[in-house]
């Protein structure tokens, strides 16, 4: 799925140049995801988990990363609840990644949550990975596509344009 993410985002369906995104990566796990992001030029990520190993995990994978000072001073590792975690962030994301555990309500508190506290415009792009039998609320937001890949789903949105909240 990683792949398939990245190869959407890099494509010209959409015109995202991620060297020009702020990523945050809700529900991150290992951190692949926003480090792919970070390894393909985005400006900033921003890595949230509420598990204290998938933070260590996170850590521990950037810091492989040889990654200098600038770099560095972008890049954000929260451990808390993905919706609490959202109320002190103070920036704007052209691109979210949401990997969370499947069949929790989770995806529609963070798509409420991006909306609510502006932390997604007009510009940005979601990517939610789910299972495929799941279904969420995305009030507020076009469905772009939805992927299936074996027994995950792939879900692309962005904000209606009624939506937005500014």
């Amino acid at each position: 799925l990683k792949e398939s993410i990245f190869s959407i985002i890099t494509s010209n369906k959409y015109m995202i140049n991620i060297e020009r995104c702020n990523v945050l990566d809700i529900c991150s796990g290992t951190g692949s995801l926003g480090i792919e992001a970070l390894s393909r030029g985005a400006i900033s990520v921003y890595f949230i988990d509420i598990d204290h190993r998938s933070i260590n995990l996170v850590n521990k994978n950037i810091s492989k990363l040889n990654i200098d000072d600038q770099i560095d001073n972008n890049i954000k590792i929260i451990k808390s609840e993905a919706t609490k975690a959202l109320k002190n962030i103070k920036k704007i994301f052209q691109i979210v990644l949401m990997d969370p555990p499947y069949n929790t309500n989770i995806t529609e508190k963070c798509l409420l949550k991006l909306k609510e506290l502006n932390l997604i415009n007009q510009d940005s792009y979601i990517f939610i990975e789910s299972s495929k039998v799941e279904d969420f609320n995305y009030d507020g937001y076009q469905i772009l596509d939805i992927k299936l890949y074996g027994n995950s789903k792939l879900t692309i949105l962005r904000l209606l344009n009624s939506s937005s909240i500014e």
